[in-house]
């Protein structure tokens, strides 16, 4: 027999950012939903569960483009090598719980093998969490980005680390085509140097063209997308120019940047949230001297690069960069990164299309996820208030009444 719910009498914000629906009604059928319509014009199987869904709002789950499920407890960059994968492992069971639990329904993991042992047991039913695109281990050069630790063995960094260390066009394909061996929805790369990397900076240019180009056409010749760590302007140009999807961070994008954003359709995820934390509270979360005064001086640059490509109309992505870090990037607090947006400038419902559709866009879901429409998977939450006048609302998980998954109610944390 067909599991039916309707969730009839809310308030509705399908995530294509029109004005929302008072008086709504959600079929949903199974794990897809069926009807969306006026409550008062739109009959339903007498057989369903209804949901009163009244003075509350129903909307599509939120997705966060941009996380590290890597279990850590501090963010010095050493212990993310020296601590053991399993240890870490465990600890994010809590974390996609916790994320699933503030409204997050799907979230990607931008650099962490251990994601895909996190996605099977969610996707057998053995842990509670949100949809997981993974693109398991970060490509980058020697000494580049996601090379944290350059006194360590590199052998440590391959079985301990977040990324596959790979030099040259060869090495590169071959790092791809392991990735995509693992289970890979999406491959990543570094091609700047970055905030928490030990000796580069954020305006280094890493990898070549030919570099960048291999990895991007191993993922081209399985039909996935590829995303890169981009904070500087050459390298930021180099992956555009390379064919990547998104730019991670963007922390100085000029003119000619954003104008091929534009024109090939890229996705930016700003990642508001992870500087914004690093600035304020990364002293007494770990963070080595060293980020701490990167962190402080590329600020000013992230959020003028964030307005210029807003108004230059580049499709923003929404995503925090938390690395799970109790004290810093907490999972279940994602909901902050809306809440910097549209403090930098963006109106609420801007910033839930972002949350919502385009970030379905960035990962290539949008056939199934990112709003509420006949035939797409029933992601969805139910939440007090408007966000929509308020998305402040969304960080306090208490505003979250409740969350379906695939048409499927989630169990609530203690």
């Amino acid at each position: 027999m067909d599991h039916i719910v309707v969730i009839k009498g809310g308030r509705l914000i399908d995530g294509n950012g029109g004005p929302p629906l008072d008086n709504s009604l959600v079929w949903i059928k199974n794990q897809a939903i069926e009807v969306v319509g006026r409550a008062e014009s739109t009959r339903f199987p007498k057989e369903a569960e209804v949901v009163d869904g009244t003075g509350l709002t129903v909307m599509p789950g939120l997705i966060d483009a941009h996380v590290h499920l890597i279990g850590i407890k501090s963010m010095n960059p050493l212990t993310w090598v020296i601590e053991p994968p399993g240890l870490r492992g465990m600890r994010s069971v809590m974390d996609v719980w916790r994320l699933i639990d503030c409204g997050f329904t799907t979230v990607r993991d931008c650099a962490n093998p251990n994601s895909f042992y996190l996605k099977g047991a969610i996707e057998e039913g053995s842990i509670i969490g949100p949809r997981i695109v993974c693109c398991g281990a970060m490509i980058t050069q020697t000494g580049g980005h996601g090379d944290v630790a350059h006194f360590l063995p590199v052998e440590w960094l391959h079985h301990r680390g977040i990324a596959r260390i790979a030099d040259g066009v060869d090495e590169c394909r071959k790092a791809a085509r392991e990735q995509l061996r693992e289970g890979a929805d999406f491959l990543k790369l570094s091609s700047t140097g970055g905030v928490m990397s030990e000796k580069d900076l954020p305006t280094s240019s890493q990898y070549s063209m030919e570099e960048i180009r291999a990895i991007v056409d191993e993922a081209r010749n399985v039909g996935i997308k590829t995303a890169s760590h981009a904070q500087g302007t050459r390298g930021i140009k180099n992956a555009l120019l390379a064919g990547v999807d998104t730019i991670e961070h963007g922390f100085y994008l000029d003119d000619d940047a954003i104008e091929m954003m534009v024109k090939q359709g890229s996705f930016l995820t700003p990642t508001l949230s992870i500087v914004e934390a690093i600035v304020t509270k990364g002293a007494r979360a770990g963070v080595p001297e060293v980020s701490l005064k990167k962190a402080r001086s590329v600020q000013e640059a992230q959020h003028r690069s964030f307005e210029k490509a807003c108004k230059a109309g580049v499709r923003i992505a929404c995503g925090t960069d938390y690395l799970s870090d109790p004290f810093m990037g907490p999972m279940g607090e994602n909901a902050i990164e809306l809440e910097l947006m549209v403090k930098a400038g963006r109106s609420p419902m801007d910033v839930i299309v972002s949350a919502t559709k385009v970030n379905a866009e960035a990962l290539g879901l949008d056939s199934k996820l990112g709003t509420l429409e006949p035939g797409k998977l029933a992601d969805l939450i139910v939440v007090r208030g408007d966000p929509s006048k308020n998305i402040s609302l969304l960080r306090d998980r208490a505003n979250v009444v409740s969350i379906y998954k695939g048409g499927i109610k989630m169990p609530r944390l203690p």
